[in-house]
């Protein structure tokens, strides 16, 4: 194999990793990011962190997808630095908004129960969100580590032919 060819399947490997990195964050809005406890560890209440925090991440991780989209269609080394922005702002986002609210304890409005005191506890989500952000952190480096030429090889080109394409010429 050469060395145009283990690049180009190693640009590839990454973009997935990118883009597993985005369905990661995406979910993590939708699925529980916490659940609220009464004071005898009964289950009030879970959250997801689209409802807590809003959109924020989710516009996030669809910027990362719209810059992995023009990193691999154009070769733009710079927008993968797009991929990890995005990644260090989901991480931001978890760190300074969600990460605070675990443990906490206050005053809950429950249907039916009126005000009981609740204790916020973390969910899958909580633990995604993060996860989707290290994973958009790390591949949008390595993303801005190959040449253009591997990051446009990534994508299969319309109407030219199935052969390989030929390696670029030699550096010495």
């Amino acid at each position: 194999m050469s060395r145009y060819a283990s690049a180009t399947t190693a640009a590839r490997l990454t973009a997935l990793t990118a883009l597993l990195g985005v369905v990661v964050v995406i979910l993590s809005q939708f699925a529980p990011g916490y659940a609220l406890d009464d004071e005898f560890g009964a289950r009030i209440e879970t959250v997801t962190l689209l409802s807590k925090h809003g959109a924020f991440t989710l516009i996030f991780a669809l910027v990362a997808l719209a810059g992995l989209i023009f990193t691999l269609t154009s070769g733009s080394r710079p927008a993968a630095i797009t991929v990890f922005g995005m990644g260090v702002a989901v991480i931001l986002v978890f760190l300074f908004i969600d990460l605070p609210d675990l443990g906490e304890t206050g005053m809950f409005t429950a249907p039916g129960a009126g005000n009981v005191d609740a204790f916020g506890s973390s969910e899958a989500g909580l633990w995604m969100e993060l996860i989707g952000g290290v994973v958009l952190v790390l591949a949008g480096a390595a993303l801005a580590t190959f040449d253009s030429v591997e990051l446009r090889a990534v994508l299969p080109r319309r109407g030219g032919s199935t052969k390989a394409r030929p390696a670029p010429a030699e550096r010495d």
